[in-house]
């Protein structure tokens, strides 16, 4: 999805550093928008089952309390 590309996308731009959660939900969504954790998971899991149906390894790990790291 759209969503899903952008969040993919933004990881790939600030790769090898982990990356809050805070972060990714300020840059990618308008402040207008209400997104809580749970959508940013679900998203982050949907990209993880499309990279894994690909044959791709763990791609994004997570760093438990600090963030991402792709």
């Amino acid at each position: 999805t759209k969503t899903e590309l952008k969040l993919l996308h933004y990881l790939f731009s600030r790769q090898g550093e982990i990356v809050s959660r805070e972060e990714i939900i300020d840059a990618l969504w308008d402040q207008h928008v209400f997104l809580d954790d749970n959508g940013l998971s679900v998203n982050i899991t949907r990209i993880r089952n499309k990279l894994k149906e690909l044959g791709a390894g763990p791609v994004i790990e997570t760093k438990r309390g600090l963030g991402y790291l792709l």
